[in-house]
Order: structure tokens, then sequence, then C-alpha cells
């Protein structure tokens, strides 16, 4: 297949083929790019991103949570919704994390479950502190302190005896407001049973003993009730602390998953890199090798015969070589066919060699034999001509099958004109019969 392409062609063939080789490496150094940078977009748009929003949900976690420790501590009015806005935005970030990827999805739905729970939790502390008051003016405060006041200015005023007890028991009240001690409930519940006690028991008119009686009633009662909101606030208070103690892991676990998660893609991601710049540099050294073999294998196919035809040519200045230029009968390229031509100028060169040589061996053995002195001499001679005609006739056989492989040539290249140019039948008809003749004469010749 080489022989037949011409020099250009070869040399064609041989700069498109490195050049395709070198398509072939931009073309997967750009697949590597590529494939490179899709992996730090996921890097970056999710496993980044998650990473950003765990730092975002725990943010959002602890303003929650402060600003409702504030509330329970300062009761300012404010804070629910400041409670509430938080949550709002730690569902949405949470809601946020849920659509990065399907690995948060179920830790997405336990934070957004507990974080709701936490609000409603919340959402009950603020209404038992409203029915409570919010200070000791408002609410469940505000009757108790309006029935306690109330109670010791008429107890004082109207049974000055009593006033020890009134006392007494307003110092149990605030014991157990500042401590929240149940032994002071215990302990108020006593005094004001015995105060009723005293009451009944003095000389007051009855209808003065059951007005202030019922006071003292009403202040149980109210104070009971402030107890019993206390109790439920704290109740409330805890399971929302456990709420908060729930959401407060999961959400430091979501935080350490997204950051060794983090950690990981980009180790992996960095070896990926350095596995396809090694990979990348390999077809890289691989294809430059290729590109200078072929180009080598190129090149010698140009150069070898050109160096082959130098030796003969060096050679037949000097001697009458019997060696050839390998090359086809019919080729294209340029050099196979400065090949055949000097293959034919050494065969002529021979042919003339040898014609000539014979020819000088005949004339010497007809001298020789004119010449000759004895029988002796006379028969080497004539055996002498014999071999030089013998090597004549063995240069005109040569010739003769020359000649012969000329005019098959010939015949083919008529088949082949005529059925390629039918218009041309004559001239082919012609070149046809002319070297059917020459084949006959040859024949002819061979036979004699």
């Amino acid at each position: 297949m080489a022989s037949r392409l011409r020099v250009g062609e070869k040399i064609g063939i041989g700069f498109g083929v490195v050049a395709l080789v070198f398509l072939g490496v931009v073309w997967h150094d750009q697949l590597a790019l590529r494939a490179l940078i899709e992996d730090y977009r996921y890097l970056s748009g999710v496993v980044g991103a998650r990473q950003t929003q765990s730092f975002v949900i725990e943010s959002r976690l602890a303003a929650m949570r402060e600003a409702a420790e504030r509330f329970l501590v300062s009761r300012d009015s404010l804070l629910p919704d400041r409670v509430r806005a938080e949550g709002a935005e730690l569902g949405a970030a949470l809601a946020e994390l849920g659509g990065i990827d399907t690995v948060s999805v179920r830790t997405v739905d336990l934070l957004s479950g507990l974080t709701r729970d936490f609000l409603d939790r919340f959402s009950r502390i603020e209404a038992a502190w409203r029915l409570k008051g919010f200070d000791e003016n408002s609410g469940l405060q505000g009757a108790f302190r309006d029935t306690a006041h109330e109670l010791e200015q008429r107890a004082v005023r109207e049974l000055p005896q009593l006033q020890s007890q009134v006392l007494q028991l307003r110092r149990r009240e605030k014991d157990y407001l500042l401590r929240g001690d149940d032994e002071y409930v215990r302990m108020v519940e006593g005094i004001a049973a015995a105060l009723i006690i005293s009451i009944d028991a003095s000389p007051l008119a009855p209808e003065a003993r059951a007005r202030l009686a019922d006071l003292v009633r009403d202040y149980g009662r109210n104070f009971a009730a402030l107890v019993e909101q206390d109790r439920l606030i704290a109740g409330l208070t805890e399971e929302m602390d456990r709420a908060a103690d729930r959401i407060g892991p999961l959400v430091e676990r979501n935080l350490a998953e997204a950051e060794a998660f983090m950690d990981r893609s980009s180790a992996r991601f960095d070896a990926l890199s350095a596995e396809r710049a090694r990979l990348a540099l390999s077809v890289a050294v691989g294809a430059t090798l290729f590109g200078l073999v072929f180009a080598v294998l190129v090149t010698g196919r140009i150069v070898r015969p050109v160096r082959r035809m130098a030796e003969l040519l060096d050679r037949m200045t000097h001697e009458n070589p019997a060696e050839r230029v390998q090359a086809p009968a019919d080729p294209r390229d340029e050099i196979m066919a400065m090949a055949v031509s000097l293959n034919t100028l050494a065969d002529h060169k021979a042919t003339f060699h040898h014609w000539w040589r014979d020819s000088m061996r005949e004339a010497i053995a007809l001298r020789d034999a004119h010449l000759a002195g004895s029988r002796i001499e006379r028969e080497e001679a004539l055996t002498e001509l014999r071999a030089a005609l013998g090597g004549k006739i063995h240069t005109l056989e040569s010739l003769r099958s020359v000649l012969q492989r000329e005019c098959d040539r010939m015949l083919e290249a008529a088949e082949r004109l005529g059925r390629d140019r039918p218009q041309s039948s004559e001239d082919v008809l012609t070149l046809r019969r002319a070297a059917g003749t020459l084949r006959e004469l040859l024949e002819v010749l061979k036979s004699g």
C-alpha cells in the first residue's frame, strides 16, 4: 500500500496522522479539564453549599434558642416574635439544605419536626406567661398582687393582732416567688388556713369576718392558680429544653458530616485531579513518541530506497553489480519509479557489458583460431568461441524475455483501455495487434 503512494502523499499522510494524534491529545485534555470542572462544580455547588447551609442552620438555631432563653429571663413581649422569625429562617435553611442533595433529606426531616415541636412548646410557654402575666401588674400576678395588698390592708386595719400572721404569709409568698420551692407553698397554705381560723375566732362582726375570710380564700385560690401556672410553665420549659437538646446534637452532627464530606470530597477530587494530570502527561508523552516513531517510519520509507539507489549508483561506477533496488513493477511513488528506472539502467549496463565481453571473447577466439599453429590450439580457440557465442545467445534470450514481458504489459494496457475508453477501440485494436504480432515473433525466435 505504501509503495502505491507518491512522496507528497506519504508526507501529507504523515503530517496528517501526527496532527490527528495531537488533536486527540488536545481532545483528551479538554475532556479531562471538563471532568475536573464538573467535579469542582459539584464540590462547590453541592458539598460546599451543604457545609454552608449547615453553618447557617447552626447559627439560626443558636439565635432561636438565645431569643427563647432571653424571653424566659426578661419576659420581653417583643422576643416571641423574634423567636418565631428565627424559627422561620431556620425552617427556610433546612428546606434549602434538603433541596441541595438527597443525602441530607432524612436529617432535614428530623430537624424540621424537632423545630416545629420546639416552636409549638415555646408558643404554649408564651401563652402560659401571658396568662400568668409578663410583670407583677398583669395577668394572674396582677390579680394575686391586688388580692394580697387588699388582704394586708384590711387585716391590719380590722384585726391588728393578725399583722404578724399576714406578714409571715407575705414573707413565705415572696420566698416562693423568689425560690420556687414547693415547701413554701405548703407554708403559705398552712398560714392561710390558720389565718382563717384566727379570723373566725376574732370579735369582728359576722359579716366582717366572712368578708375577711373570703378575701383570704381568694388570696389562696389566686396563689394556687399562680403556683399551678408556674408548674405548667416549668413543665413546658423542660419539654422545650428537651426538644432543643435533641436539635443541637443533630445540627452538630449534620455540620460534622458536612465538614467530613467536604474533606473526603476534596481529597478524592485532588486525587482524581492528580491522576488525570498524570494520565494527560502520559497521553502527551505517548502521542509525542508515537509521532516521532511514525515520522521516522515515514521518513525511512522515503529515505531507505534513496540510500539503496545511491549505493547501487556508486557501485555501478566501479563494477557491474547483480543486485537491484526492490520496487514494484508499476509504482506510483516517485522514488519507486526512480528505482525502476535505475534498475532498468543497471540491466541495460549489464546487458551492454555482457554483450561487449562476449563480443571481445568472440573476436579473440576468431583471432586465435586463425593464428593457431596446431590442432590443439585450434580446438581451444573454437571452444572459447562457442562459449562466447553461448553468452551472446544467453544475453539475447534475456532481452527476448524482457520484450516478452513488455508485450504482456502492452496487452494488459490494451485490455484496460478497451474497458475504460470504448471510444478508442480502433487504437486499442491496433495496439493489441501490434503486441500480439511482436509476441508471435518472439515465440518464433524462442523456438528457432
